[in-house]
């Protein structure tokens, strides 16, 4: 072989290795299509001023919408059209004609909307416009499964009010928007859990779905009509029936009505699910979107049914951000079965002022860390500073830890081991400016050999060295009610030694509704104290933590202290329960009074119940996504109440209230 061949050889095994190296470093991360953003959560002047920040303008949309356009998005879409609160109270976020009556709404209130769609003209942006329910009735009538009249005349007047309302958005925003607006996006929330009993699948399609669809594919021919749907996985493998009964419902939807865009959310992102149970999911729904269009082709209809995905990037609670690995990893899950990825929601990933309401404590971060990994097409790994770490003991048992930065850390995650049992307890944000954190470990148990670790964290995932202490606790508890006196409201981790979220103690002789009949306890309404809001609706009152402390048989401790020995007669406990996925009341509650046990109720099997009226019994459930815990009339004496909570499985947990009778 020559030296020219030579040559040219090596030309060709170096061209061949430069192209592979080119390669191994190119686009490999899946790409979000667009996010939403919840127009619902913008100030009105009242509220900006009760809140001490800004009322949203054209200028956050238009800083929101070129963000999303420099990530390679090209979807915007707002979640709501109306905040329904019912037929006489609502808030429009455009300027309605129709509805001018029953309008709530500031002026920055209906100017949403079309900031919203003109900072989609100007970054080139599609938009899908959005419908809404009254979400409170939605969520009653769906645990009802439509059953009652009522229920049933909601669904046929939604049908109505949706017909006006996109009708009047494409009569407003039409000519000026028509290269923007791609379809419609239906915002009413549906899970794999409530519509396959009786009618009531039959009833949430002719009464709603079917007129609904059928106008909007008349109003705009092209358009895409998408929902989005709760699917919780509950970290776990889903069941041959779980998906047949999944995917018998959307291919029924499919085949009787113009809905074409399945996008799956809250389970396909950060609460409910994780990498490892997506794919089965997802690949069997790609399947039965394959069935459905060809059921579409049969009855001669356009085969145009999608399969997208909504990964939920950040938490239940609105507090924290999903790192970009995970969110990466869930992605990456289901991208071989979607046609794209629309995130919920703007607020969380989408660099915005604190001065506005929504945004989360490190977006800028996040952003950054998205599209540094879409750059460069993996999520890097880098050095995360060990965090400076102090802690001290409040009142004999509460573990008080006092974080100082000590890098560029978006926050910090808390682990707790107890015998052998390790859990993520905790994780907190580290916003920018902010220098020292305070956190309160609240549910440790007496006597207990505690060891915690705190690591620090990135945008990406990357976590420090862990900061790790090891202390031994007293074996009493030195928390609790002992001061009769305090006109208590709500009660937070100051009063309970517990990880159980709790809004109401209550101590009473005998409180309001809370009554026998023989054996029997009847509660209808436990206390006086102000009226049940749904947590949906009023989030900030409730706390929610990542975890509670569960013993190796997987109960959850509560210890209550009444100061002195009482004379006790009955104890009951309310839930906040809505019969999804991820909000149940325990599996089962058990009561000792200074060591004895005193009663035990465990979850009645849901389809026994009448969910529209009170049950009376053990377990005592009022409409209104309450439960009750009342338990027949036993007499003792005591001090010291301890309650054990048996989980159904790893979900959130809502305590309403505790009562001592």
């Amino acid at each position: 072989m020559t030296r020219k061949h030579w040559f040219m050889l090596l030309f060709v095994v170096l061209g061949v290795m430069l192209m592979h190296n080119i390669q191994g470093h190119a686009q490999s991360l899946p790409r979000m299509s667009g996010m939403f953003i919840r127009n619902d959560l913008v100030a009105s002047p009242e509220e900006a001023k009760q809140k001490q920040q800004k009322v949203w303008g054209q200028a956050q949309y238009q800083s929101i919408s070129n963000n999303l356009a420099k990530a390679g998005m090209a979807v915007l879409i707002p979640q709501i059209a109306v905040n329904y609160r019912d037929a006489n109270h609502q808030t429009f976020y455009y300027p309605t004609k129709r509805f001018q009556e029953t309008d709530m709404a500031s002026a920055s209130e209906r100017a949403q909307l079309s900031y919203a769609l003109q900072s989609a003209k100007d970054n080139d942006l599609g938009v899908y416009l959005p419908l809404q329910l009254s979400e409170t009735t939605w969520f009653q009538g769906l645990y009802n499964h439509f059953d009652s009249k009522e229920n049933q005349a909601f669904l046929k007047q939604s049908a109505t009010f949706s017909i006006q309302i996109a009708d009047e958005m494409m009569h407003l925003y039409e000519s000026a928007y028509g290269a923007q607006i791609k379809g419609f996006y239906l915002p009413f929330e549906v899970d794999n859990a409530n519509l396959y009993e009786g009618k009531a699948l039959d009833r949430w399609i002719e009464y709603y779905l079917q007129p609904v669809t059928r106008h909007l594919r008349q109003l705009l021919p092209k358009g895409r009509i998408v929902t989005s749907p709760l699917l919780y996985t509950n970290l776990k493998q889903p069941s041959e029936s779980e998906l047949s009964q999944w995917n018998t419902m959307w291919q029924n939807v499919f085949f009787r009505t113009e809905l074409d865009t399945l996008m799956p959310q809250d389970g396909a992102g950060w609460e409910s699910a994780s990498a490892d149970q997506l794919g089965a999911w997802y690949r069997s729904m790609a399947d039965m979107i394959t069935t459905s269009n060809a059921d579409r082709k049969l009855q001669g209809r356009s085969a145009t049914i999608e399969l997208w995905n909504n990964p939920e990037s950040y938490s239940m609670s609105g507090s924290n951000t999903m790192d970009i690995t995970r969110l990466e990893k869930n992605m990456q899950a289901v991208e071989p079965y979607v046609q794209r990825h629309i995130s919920f929601s703007a607020h969380s990933l989408m660099p915005m002022s604190q001065d506005f309401l929504a945004g989360q404590a490190n977006n800028e971060a996040y952003y950054q860390a998205y599209t540094e990994s879409q750059r460069i097409g993996y999520v890097p790994t880098k050095l995360v500073q060990k965090p400076k770490v102090t802690y001290d003991v409040q009142n004999q048992n509460n573990i008080e830890f006092h974080v100082t930065r000590v890098g560029d850390e978006t926050g910090y995650v808390i682990y707790r081991t107890i015998a052998g049992k390790r859990i993520k307890i905790k994780e907190l944000n580290a916003e920018k400016e902010q220098t020292t954190f305070t956190f309160t470990d609240n549910q440790v148990l007496p006597h207990a050999n505690v060891r915690y670790e705190l690591m620090a964290f990135d945008a990406y995932g990357n976590r420090s060295l862990p900061y790790t202490c090891e202390l031994s606790l007293p074996a009493t508890i030195a928390d609790g009610i002992s001061d009769f006196s305090k006109k208590i409201t709500k009660v937070n981790a100051e009063a309970l030694s517990t990880g159980l979220p709790v809004q109401t103690l209550t101590f009473a002789e005998q409180s309001e509704g809370f009554a026998y009949e023989g054996n029997t306890v009847v509660a209808t309404r436990l206390t006086e104290h102000r009226p049940y809001v749904p947590w949906t609706e009023k989030r900030e009152d409730y706390t929610v933590q990542e975890q509670i402390y569960t013993d190796a048989e997987g109960v959850a401790h509560l210890r209550l202290d009444l100061g002195k020995t009482q004379k006790i007669q009955a104890i009951g406990m309310s839930f906040v329960q809505d019969r999804n996925a991820s909000i149940r009341i325990p599996a089962m509650v058990q009561y000792e009074v200074d060591g004895h046990a005193y009663a035990t109720a465990k979850q009645p099997s849901m389809p026994q119940i009448d969910f529209t009226k009170p049950v009376m019994g053990e377990n005592t459930y009022q409409a209104g996504e309450y439960w009750y815990w009342g338990f027949p009339r036993m007499s003792t004496q005591g001090r010291i109440v301890d309650i054990k909570i048996r989980l159904e499985y790893n979900v959130f947990l809502f305590m309403r209230e505790l009562l001592v009778v």
